[in-house]
């Protein structure tokens, strides 16, 4: 199977989209790599309408044109159906086989889809309670109580259920970052759920930092115990000595050697358990990245 490369439409934000596609295409398949694109859940209508007719293979961050995100923990599976309808259609449009979402927040209140304003309306629908330190990261005792184990069998069942009613589809969970409410942050938290997994690098070295585990090893862990079927990739400037506030925890930057997460060593990790489909979620990410990426998952072995 051939190794995806796809950019994230969150590499969008500025120039000319259809030249960084076809730039970073070029280089992409002339090192034998198969190019894509992700759309991710903050795509406009006017960007999806630039890209939607170019011939080549897309996958979907859920949820595309639609007001709230998709909660697997809210109590009734028909609102999960509904939050999904609109992903769905788009997905038939696009021939895509392929969809991962963050489903696991813990509150039953709609949560509004706007990323450019995540933390605000991850406060606005959970319960304050979870703040760790009035931060917006969430209380770690959080993910020992029976409500969480709760509301983490609800997600586990809910995705079950969702993946029956697609099932030409593969539908993944995403990792999330340690934000408020935000259930899916450990190893252990992936592989309880059974289902297929996207691994996102940035979100797990935050979550590591925060719950205390070995960020590389729970990569592999990952790769091992889990049906990982992609991953985001981009640096993470988020420094060990993370203070828990912004701009640090969540930052999608270009690669760089210049921080602590060592890129190397994620690619290593990634290439040696065979993964073989990659997104750039990297805001405003370019042919550099795609170079930085494609160069270093070369030289090593």
């Amino acid at each position: 199977m051939r190794t995806r490369i796809e950019l994230s439409t969150m590499c969008f934000h500025h120039g000319d989209t259809l030249a960084k596609i076809k730039r970073c295409r070029d280089y992409i398949e002339s090192q034998g790599f198969e190019f894509g694109v992700q759309l991710h859940n903050s795509v406009t209508r006017d960007l999806y309408n630039k890209i939607k007719d170019l011939d080549v293979g897309f996958s979907v961050h859920a949820p595309v044109f639609s007001d709230y995100f998709i909660n697997l923990a809210n109590n009734d599976f028909n609102t999960v159906l509904a939050g999904f309808q609109n992903t769905a259609s788009v997905m038939q449009s696009l021939r895509s086989s392929v969809a991962l979402f963050h489903g696991f927040f813990m509150t039953q209140k709609p949560i509004k889809n706007d990323p450019a304003h995540y933390g605000k309306v991850l406060r606005d629908a959970m319960d304050n309670n979870y703040r760790l330190n009035d931060t917006r990261v969430m209380d770690p005792k959080f993910l020992e109580t029976d409500e969480f184990k709760n509301y983490q069998n609800t997600v586990k069942e809910h995705m079950k259920q969702l993946r029956e009613r697609y099932s030409s589809y593969t539908i993944c969970i995403e990792n999330d970052f340690p934000g408020i409410g935000n259930g899916n942050q450990t190893p252990a938290h992936l592989i309880y759920l059974d289902c297929p997994i996207w691994l996102d690098t940035g979100h797990l070295w935050a979550s590591a930092i925060l719950n205390k585990f070995d960020f590389y090893k729970g990569i592999d862990t990952i790769c091992k115990q889990c049906q990982v079927i992609g991953v985001h990739l981009n640096t993470n400037r988020t420094p060990l000595s993370w203070n828990l506030k912004n701009p640090d925890g969540d930052t999608h930057s270009h690669f760089s050697r210049e921080y602590d997460m060592d890129m190397e060593r994620i690619f290593s990790i990634l290439k040696r358990n065979q993964i073989t489909h990659y997104t750039m979620e990297v805001i405003d990410g370019d042919i550099e990245d795609m170079t930085f990426f494609i160069e270093t998952y070369q030289s090593i072995s």
